[in-house]
């Protein structure tokens, strides 16, 4: 529903035609599951008395029971005992009944009072069809009454809690134009659910406009814009709120205190949050246990688990007992640091205060150390809560563990693991023989990793998209691309289908053998069906074109790019680059490298090393040094193949110029083992040339 079928208020089909919607919520009789103790001939003659009798002894099924049947047997119930019955049905949270009794009356004519509204509209919220509550609004207009702010908050509420927060907005709208002025109930109601959907700027804006209709925001409603604005790390809102609340002299409580805590300490500001922890001892407010989990969070947040630690003493004297969620913070955050054995001393604590802490605790330690490849310790975690009886290892702690043994290439103790896995009874997941399969192709033992596919068929451990990946891939660096293709073909035919990496590997796996004509075939393949071509797609295709020497079909690619709307990267411009440059095409590769900067992507060695090799073969003396010195300002870095370039280009320099007159100074900047500054480079050719010199005298 939106705002358009609230206008105007009256025109919903509840309105018109109640009987069919009810009759999808009630039954036309209730008589097939209910029996009483007493015939309908005996009280015909007072039907009226006794379901009020009924109903007062809180039989109600029995006085829905009663009423259905004088009012198809054609007695006249008053108006007043059919309201009398919605009216109770109503206060005793019959919900359905009162919907049953509703439908019964007025399809006899008898026309509902304000109470028996108000009790049709209380059961279709509560049925979440507050859509429909809505209609009922208008009939209250229409049969003379006033609706008034304690109907129409109990319709906006419901519109909210069914995500329908534009459709009560649009009803408070509405509303008001009919003289329905709004309460703090209205403005509580829509500023919490406005904050909960995210829109804050919103509610800030919807209490104001509320403030000047005379509704005055209490405690719940800055803590409602409080929390939230802490909460999508508008931190800064948050505590403007904060200070108009304190100025209002309305006292945060304890809850708004720690969601700004929270978010400061969250958002990197710690003083400021220890700011907020001094402002509550001001009000008497102690800290408790949600207060310095939020702060600890924070800390572990930003890197600062040490600090965090140190909070949690201070904690622990203040007679503030940790919870799990306090470790479950700050132990993932000494060990992201590489505070292990801090860590671990926590744990320890944590477990001799008999909180044992829960395994998705351990499953993210045990991640943390492998990531680390810290998997000693990781096995160390493992064994000992294994001895300590603590906890039993599932499938997901098995398998970080081969995870992590398979990415240090220790595949005899992934398989210890797997082994120990399979002996406690647990069934490995596609994630376990996924990262065993890779490790063994990596490793070029083909036939232990077609072991462990046959026994994951075995097992009835269906392969994912990611396990026919890892196959490909591991066949194609084995060159035997081939089978790689097989596989291919299979999941193409049969599925799941082949991803735009699973192309992409076996195009490249295809270029490298020299199969130019298949990995082009490949390429059109992919773009007639269902997975499109990415910027790594075109770039192996663009770099084969330029290899067969197909420049035609280069630009075809080039405008095929443009048209599809995948933008070039930086290995796009290297790759044109390159090859512009061993074509001999220097102009068009610095035309290349001029729009390769206006995109916002900067040259870096391989780029400087294609134009240095042009400029060089070109005997274009100008241009190299016009390189370097573009080089030496961006400080690019130089390894063994660009000092060789450099090296090169210098010998063949005019003898009549001065080369270290016009190099320029390079940065200082150190980075890979195999890579020297060319400040370096610069002192050993100064070195160098002296001595020539010398020898020449």
């Amino acid at each position: 529903m939106n705002t358009n079928t609230i206008k105007p208020l009256f025109r919903y089909r509840f309105l018109y035609g109640p009987k069919n919607f009810l009759n999808h919520f009630c039954s036309s009789s209730v008589a097939s599951s209910i029996s009483v103790n007493y015939t309908y001939n005996d009280v015909i003659k007072n039907p009226e008395s006794e379901i009020r009798k009924l109903l007062a002894n809180a039989q109600f099924v029995d006085s829905v029971l009663l009423f259905e049947r004088s009012v198809d047997s054609g007695v006249g119930l008053s108006s007043s005992t059919c309201n009398f019955v919605v009216e109770q049905l109503g206060r005793n949270n019959k919900y359905g009944l009162v919907l049953q009794v509703y439908r019964k009356m007025t399809s006899v004519g008898v026309k509902p009072w304000f109470l028996s509204y108000g009790a049709v509209i209380e059961s279709l919220v509560h049925i979440q069809n507050p859509e429909y509550a809505v209609s009922v609004l208008g009939l209250i207009v229409k049969s003379g009454f006033s609706v008034n702010v304690y109907l129409v908050n109990l319709v906006l509420n419901g519109l909210c809690r069914k995500n329908m927060v534009d459709d009560a907005l649009g009803l408070f709208r509405q509303v008001s134009k009919y003289g329905v002025g709004p309460d703090e109930v209205t403005l509580n109601t829509l500023v919490f659910w406005l904050c909960k959907i995210g829109k804050c700027d919103e509610a800030m804006d919807l209490k104001g406009e509320l403030e000047e209709l005379g509704c005055s925001a209490n405690s719940a409603t800055y803590n409602a814009l409080i929390d939230n604005f802490c909460r999508i790390g508008e931190i800064g809102k948050g505590k403007e709120v904060h200070d108009e609340m304190v100025s209002k002299e309305i006292f945060p409580s304890i809850n708004i205190y720690n969601s700004l805590a929270h978010g400061l300490s969250k958002d990197g500001k710690f003083q400021e949050a220890m700011g907020i922890l001094s402002d509550m001892m001001k009000q008497e407010i102690l800290p408790d246990v949600v207060t310095y989990n939020g702060l600890i969070h924070g800390l572990c947040h930003n890197g600062k688990s040490k600090k965090a630690l140190d909070l949690l003493d201070l904690m622990i004297e203040w007679g503030e007992e940790p919870n799990d969620v306090t470790y479950s913070h700050l132990i993932p955050g000494l060990f992201k640091e590489g505070f292990v054995i801090d860590g671990f001393h926590v744990l320890e604590t944590m477990m001799k205060k008999d909180k044992k802490p829960v395994m998705e605790l351990y499953n993210k330690l045990i991640k943390v150390l492998c990531d680390q490849g810290k998997v000693d310790d990781a096995l160390i975690l493992c064994n000992t809560l294994i001895d300590k009886n603590d906890v039993k290892p599932n499938v997901k702690m098995y398998t970080l563990l081969i995870q992590g043994l398979c990415k240090r290439n220790r595949l005899t103790e992934a398989e210890e693991v797997y082994e120990k896995m399979l002996g406690n009874k647990l069934e490995a997941s596609v994630v376990t023989y996924n990262s065993l399969i890779d490790a063994y192709l990596m490793k070029q033992d083909v036939e232990r990793a077609m072991a462990l596919w046959k026994q994951m068929t075995q097992r009835e451990c269906s392969p994912n998209n990611y396990t026919f990946s890892v196959m490909i891939n591991g066949f194609c660096k084995l060159g035997m691309v081939n089978i790689a293709k097989g596989i291919f073909i299979n999941i193409k035919n049969h599925g799941p289908p082949p991803s735009v990496c699973d192309y992409n590997t076996l195009m490249l796996a295809l270029c490298n053998e020299g199969s130019l004509e298949q990995a082009t075939m490949l390429f059109e393949v992919m773009g007639n069906g269902n997975c499109k071509p990415d910027v790594a797609s075109y770039n192996i295709i663009i770099d084969l074109s330029f290899k067969a020497g197909n420049l035609e079909y280069t630009n075809k690619l080039l405008s095929l790019m443009r048209t599809k709307g995948v933008d070039p990267d930086m290995y796009t411009f290297s790759i044109l680059i390159n090859r512009y440059c061993k074509l001999g095409e220097l102009e068009d590769a610095k035309r290349m490298l001029k729009v390769m900067v206006s995109r916002g992507f900067m040259p870096d060695k391989y780029v400087y090393d294609s134009l240095l090799k042009a400029s060089c073969e070109n005997g274009d003396t100008d241009e190299i040094f016009k390189l370097l010195r573009e080089m030496a300002k961006k400080g690019i870095a130089l390894d063994s193949k660009l000092t060789s370039t450099i090296l090169t280009c210098m010998c063949h320099t005019s003898d009549d110029v001065d080369i270290m007159e016009l190099l320029p100074d390079f940065s200082q900047e150190t980075s890979e083992k195999a890579r020297i500054p060319c400040s370096d480079l610069l002192a050993k050719l100064q070195t160098r040339r002296s001595d020539l010199q010398l020898s020449a005298s």
